[in-house]
């Protein structure tokens, strides 16, 4: 009778570990579902901003070479690029090391995994935001006095007050633009990420 009681003690605890296992990879697989979601998103955003540096680059040499010999223009198309080119390269390098393919790692490679991802995006992130304080501004002016430049008889200079309406509007919606990318593409998937951090570091999951 106690041989079959423990058989059967047994045989309840083999099973009782088997369904905490299965628990457990369930969760390990909804977990790697929401990692690769955001991935998806992150990538998504580098597409993104990488074929708007595209257009800048485009937009700064056809009007380099269309006012070739204006200092003004010339001296305002190598600002901007000088300021974009850093900004493309730290994306580039963030990006890469953000979105590399993890499917078979484990629950602890898993955790390392998302810890780091957080952190990489939170870095950028501030640099972006410390590149859009300079940046908006920047871009807004050069792209003002070309628009003067090409349009308005007189330029920026004999029109100083519709110039500052103006700017203040371009850099407003440059501005605004900025508030909603970066609220998509980067506070809510640190809030994502967040969240997936401590569901990973719950005691039922470890």
């Amino acid at each position: 009778m106690n041989s079959f009681d423990e058989i059967k003690g047994l045989w309840a605890k083999n099973a009782a570990s088997e369904a905490s296992l299965l628990g457990k990879e369930k969760v390990a697989a909804v977990v790697r579902s929401r990692i690769r979601k955001e991935k998806k998103a992150i990538a998504g955003y580098f597409w993104l901003a990488l074929s708007y540096h595209i257009l800048i680059y485009s937009s700064v040499c056809w009007l380099f070479i269309k006012f070739r010999g204006d200092n003004q223009v010339m001296a305002m198309c190598a600002a901007v690029a000088a300021l974009y080119i850093p900004f493309t390269i730290v994306l580039m390098r963030k990006f890469k090391a953000m979105y590399r393919p993890d499917a078979t790692a484990k629950l602890l490679d898993i955790r390392c995994s998302v810890r780091r991802q957080y952190e990489l995006l939170s870095q950028f992130f501030i640099l972006k935001k410390r590149f859009d304080l300079g940046g908006i501004p920047i871009t807004c002016l050069v792209l003002e006095g070309v628009l003067f430049k090409l349009y308005v008889p007189g330029g920026i200079i004999a029109h100083l007050p519709a110039a500052l309406a103006v700017y203040t509007g371009i850099v407003l919606i440059f501005g605004t633009a900025a508030w909603f990318e970066n609220r998509k593409h980067f506070i809510r998937p640190l809030r994502r990420l967040g969240f997936i951090l401590k569901d990973i570091d719950y005691p039922d999951f470890s």
